[in-house]
């Protein structure tokens, strides 16, 4: 029995590829021209909040981009509470967060969601103040800007090139309908 070979360098891993190396050139821009915020944590949200897979990624980008914010929030939220030490807010960070996101059922992006709260919640001891925390926030925020805006983007630019694919495979499923259908009767 032959084992069917897996295309790599599909139509949609080739757009997948282009929207990270964007995203990610768009937010080290913004990185570089304002060196005195954190937006180096937007390069991170950007790259989580895309999809590999072309057919489900508006509706991925807005679910990533949910529980970005979700996990900002959460962790700004854990942040004031002002938990002793890192791992504690870190651990209540993620707890709160996994239960959050399980009860909008937006399991599928608990990863963006975990990643967020960790950001929020990282800090070095000169940078441990609540401005900070709120910038990570807003920057991861940003990262999930940047990614919801490439896919819409990417979504009008091949839309055509899409739609031209979908009607020839629905001309040959008709044609192949009406064959199969003029042989049976």
């Amino acid at each position: 029995m032959h084992k069917r070979k897996r295309k790599i360098f599909t139509t949609d891993f080739i757009l997948y590829i282009a929207k990270c190396l964007l995203g990610v050139m768009v937010t080290c821009t913004l990185y570089v021209l304002i060196p005195r915020h954190q937006l180096s944590w937007s390069v991170i949200s950007v790259v989580l909040a895309f999809s590999p897979f072309e057919k489900d990624s508006r509706k991925v980008a807005y679910d990533r981009m949910k529980a970005n914010v979700i996990g900002s929030g959460i962790g700004l939220l854990v942040f004031i509470l002002h938990f002793p030490g890192i791992y504690l807010p870190m651990i209540l960070g993620a707890f709160f967060t996994i239960l959050v996101t399980a009860a909008l059922n937006i399991l599928s992006t608990i990863r963006s969601a975990l990643a967020a709260v960790i950001i929020v919640l990282f800090y070095e001891e000169h940078n441990a103040t609540f401005q900070f925390a709120l910038e990570r926030a807003i920057c991861v925020c940003i990262g999930c800007l940047v990614a919801l805006l490439l896919t819409l983007l990417f979504d009008v630019l091949f839309y055509r090139y899409k739609r031209r694919g979908y009607i020839r495979k629905a001309k040959v499923m008709r044609k192949h309908y009406l064959h199969h259908r003029n042989a049976e009767g």
